[in-house]
């Protein structure tokens, strides 16, 4: 799998999905951050920690998988 942070940027671009969905799913999913902080993660402006970082990745690859 790419980059999780380069596939939701691919997938938005496509629009594939919107970071409010990426958030959701990354949030019923176990992820803790706020959207704002997601959305910073997704564009490089923050370092996830280890655990958020786990989860986002895994939520990306479900949803490029479907």
């Amino acid at each position: 799998m790419d980059d999780p942070r380069m596939a939701a940027l691919k997938m938005l671009q496509r629009n594939e999905t919107t970071v409010d969905e990426l958030w959701l799913w990354y949030w019923a999913n176990g992820g803790t951050a706020e959207p704002l902080v997601f959305d910073a993660y997704l564009y490089g402006l923050q370092e996830p920690d280890d655990y958020d970082d786990i989860i986002r990745g895994w939520v990306i690859e479900v949803l490029t998988a479907r």
